[in-house]
C-alpha cells in the first residue's frame, strides 16, 4: 500500500507516495538535506496521527538533534515523546557489535510499534568490529546483517527511511543501493546562473516513478520543490 511522504511534490514523483512496508535510502553527500527531508516527513506524519521514531547512530544527544531542526516550521515540540520519539544509539552499543544494535532496536523502538522510522546514518554500521559472540565482524557480513534488520522492520509493517553518506557519483556502485527497496539521491549541481539542489529517484522496487533531476530549495518550511 502507498503511504504519503508528507512532502509536497515528492508524492507526485512517486505516483502517490512511498510503499509501506519498505525500506527507503535517502543518499547524498554531507549537507545535501538528507536529515531535513527525513525529519520533515516524520513531523508531518506525526502531526497526522502516525506513531514515528527517529534513530540517530551518530552518538548525538537528543537536545542536539532537536536543536538542529527547531527553526523549521514543521517542528512541533508537542509531538516529541508523544507521536514522535527520538533515540540516540551511542558508540558503545555499536562497539558491542551487531547483536547489541539489533537488541537495542527491538527493545526500544519496535516494541512501540511505530508506523514510520528514520535511521540516521546507515554508514555507521560499517564501523561494527565484533559480533555478539565476541569474534571479529567481517565486512562481508554487513550486507546480511542489514538485510535481516530491514526484514525486521518489514515484518512489523514499518516504513523505514534511512540516510546514507553516499555521493551521487557513487550510488550505482554502492552496496547500500542494492539492499534498499527505494533509493532517492539528493545532490547539488551548477546551473547557468548559480548552483541548485536536486532530488533524483534512482529506483523504487515494484513500482514506477517520475525520473529526472527535480530541483528543490531548503527553506524555513523545509524542502520545497
Amino acid at each position: 500500500m502507498r503511504s504519503p511522504s508528507y512532502i509536497t511534490k515528492l508524492d507526485d514523483l512517486l505516483y502517490g507516495g512511498l510503499i509501506k512496508p519498505s525500506s527507503i535510502l535517502i543518499a547524498g553527500s554531507c549537507g545535501t538535506g538528507k536529515t531535513n527531508l527525513c525529519m520533515q516527513s516524520l513531523f508531518n506524519a506525526a502531526r497526522e496521527g502516525e506513531k514515528c521514531a527517529y534513530v540517530s547512530l551518530l552518538s548525538e544527544s537528543k537536545d542536539k538533534i532537536l536543536r538542529a531542526i527547531s527553526s523549521f516550521s514543521f517542528y512541533d515540540e508537542k509531538l516529541i515523546g508523544n507521536k514522535l520519539k527520538v533515540f540516540s544509539i551511542n558508540s558503545d552499543v555499536v562497539a558491542k557489535g551487531d547483536f547489541a544494535i539489533f537488541e537495542y532496536i527491538n527493545e526500544n523502538i519496535l516494541k512501540d510499534k511505530p508506523s514510520r522510522v528514520v535511521i540516521d546514518t546507515m554508514n555507521i554500521l560499517e564501523d561494527i568490529e565484533s559480533t555478539f559472540d565476541e569474534r571479529p565482524f567481517h565486512k562481508s557480513e554487513l550486507r546480511a546483517f542489514v538485510q535481516n534488520l530491514l526484514q525486521e522492520f518489514d515484518d512489523n509493517n514499518i516504513l523505514l527511511m534511512a540516510t546514507g553518506e553516499i555521493p551521487a557519483t557513487d550510488i550505482n556502485s554502492s552496496q547500500w543501493s542494492y539492499i534498499f527497496d527505494t533509493v532517492i539521491v539528493l545532490d547539488k549541481a551548477n546551473g547557468d546562473d548559480n548552483s541548485y539542489r536536486f532530488l533524483e529517484i534512482i529506483k523504487e522496487r515494484g513500482s514506477d516513478f517520475i525520473a529526472g533531476k527535480h530541483k528543490f530549495s531548503i527553506t524555513n518550511d523545509g524542502i520545497i520543490f
